[in-house]
């Protein structure tokens, strides 16, 4: 673990196991923390690289704004410097736009691709749910932000059963959450508004797992259906029972689709 330059951008990164290489990409509030349970799962049989995004919790938060091709071109520059090819790209949410992103414009680097709980376009809805998001993220309060997108994110059931946990735990983490890039990454999420990534997802050729939750209202299976109709020959499963985050709700389950989809590239 350490911080690489690229771009001239300082990003933290982690690396554990060994074999081929297998990339997680975070949601847009997530850090490599938010991984372990799959990272911890998936380095026993490959090698396992998460990061934080530029404007992301350990990495650093550069001035100007955040574009997602900005971010495939830090992907690309920690990839050449990591002397990785091959790669299994996986990332959720955010992380998965990004990845979109990436396999647009590199796909020659990929060997194969698993989206989950992410967009390639966003409706009225969804804009207007990332617009509350960053009205909260300019209040600066770790409270009211954290208050803002929890019930969004979580499933009902998840959160009756760990909000007592979890919440203390997110209040204090985000007490150091740099609120001036979070309001920039919403930004960057926005610009799928008017320049979706839909029209461009016939040209992703790798291997791809498109992945949804059933409870998932931020941004619903319909959004995963459309990404999966849009690559060809892409297979599509759907978590039940769990919210946005299934990542975080669901580990053993993504663990499951993803070891599976990955021994089929051998």
């Amino acid at each position: 673990m350490g911080k690489i330059n690229v771009n001239g951008v300082d990003l933290y990164y982690e690396e554990m196991g060994q074999g081929e290489p297998v990339m997680l990409l975070n949601g847009i509030f997530m850090s490599t923390k938010s991984w372990y349970p799959e990272s911890g799962v998936l380095s026993k049989k490959y090698r396992v690289i998460v990061h934080d995004f530029r404007g992301q919790w350990q990495s650093e938060k550069p001035e100007g704004k955040y574009t997602f091709e900005m971010h495939a071109d830090d992907l690309y520059q920690l990839v050449k410097k990591l002397n990785l090819s091959g790669i299994n790209l996986i990332g959720t949410s955010y992380g998965g736009e990004v990845a979109m992103t990436f396999a647009i414009k590199y796909g020659e680097l990929l060997k194969s691709l698993a989206i989950i709980t992410s967009v390639s376009e966003i409706d009225l809805r969804l804009k207007i749910t990332a617009e509350r998001w960053k009205n909260a993220v300019k209040t600066s309060s770790s409270k009211i932000f954290i208050n803002e997108w929890l019930g969004d994110t979580y499933s009902e059931n998840f959160l009756e059963n760990n909000l007592e946990a979890i919440y203390p735990k997110l209040v204090e983490a985000f007490k150091i959450f740099d609120f001036k890039a979070g309001e920039k990454l919403v930004d960057c999420f926005l610009s799928l508004y008017k320049n979706p990534l839909t029209p461009d997802l016939h040209k992703i050729t790798a291997p791809t797992a498109v992945i949804a939750a059933e409870l998932d209202i931020l941004k619903p299976p319909v959004y995963s259906r459309i990404i999966n109709n849009r690559i060809k020959n892409s297979e599509f499963h759907i978590i039940q029972n769990s919210g946005h985050a299934a990542v975080i709700e669901k580990p053993e389950e993504i663990n499951t689709i993803l070891l599976g989809f990955l021994t089929k590239q051998k």
